[in-house]
């Protein structure tokens, strides 16, 4: 008899271990997390998971470089589509809340429980932070180049305006924030508050 039906043959098996790996961490926390749990939820055998993983450190370095990888992609493209770059940061900005909106167990999981790391310093190599930030980081200085705004005040500027899109992020993700409007419809409303506290008057410091 074939068995080339059986779910432990499908092709797609690595990423849904990786997206049911996502959820049984952000339920239950990394120290119960196992591949025996990952395979249960995924309805295959206990020994499926290791035709694609050795240990569950390697499913869970795979699930945090699928939603950094997915995360970056959504960034770039708003970055390259930008035809504005007055309105840069906002496409960036709604890019960014509308993919955590789309992806709530992402945000938790990448925030909450991966072992990413954010530097806020302008000081260190960009090969030595996290690709999401560096893109941001980035194109918030494309846009300041130019000023009279000082290295520190620039600093306080990329801060700012990466707490304000993530703080939104996190209002939106959380299921215990109640909301009456659709947060995807009121993305852009939030980033035309943002825009004119570092771009229409930005203070030299």
């Amino acid at each position: 008899m074939s068995t080339s039906n059986l779910p432990y043959h499908r092709k797609d098996l690595k990423n849904l271990l990786i997206e049911k790996g996502i959820e049984i961490v952000n339920a239950d926390g990394l120290q119960s997390f196992s591949l025996r749990k990952a395979a249960a939820a995924c309805k295959v055998s206990h020994a499926a998971p290791y035709s694609h993983f050795h240990n569950k450190e390697e499913l869970l370095s795979a699930m945090q470089l699928h939603i950094t990888e997915r995360f970056s992609q959504i960034l770039e493209a708003a970055i390259v589509e930008n035809k504005n770059p007055a309105a840069l940061l906002k496409d960036i900005g709604i890019a960014y809340v509308s993919f955590f909106i789309d992806n709530p167990s992402y945000f938790q999981f990448l925030y909450a429980n991966s072992d990413i790391k954010v530097d806020l310093t302008l000081s260190i190599p960009d090969g030595e932070n996290y690709t999401p930030f560096i893109l941001y980081k980035n194109s918030v200085l494309s846009l300041l180049d130019q000023s009279t705004v000082s290295k520190e005040k620039q600093n306080d500027i990329l801060i700012t305006t990466w707490a304000f899109i993530h703080g939104l992020t996190a209002l939106a993700t959380m299921k215990n924030v109640r909301y009456d409007k659709n947060w995807k419809e009121k993305i852009t409303d939030f980033m035309d508050l943002l825009e004119p506290s570092f771009l229409n008057s930005p203070c030299a410091g």
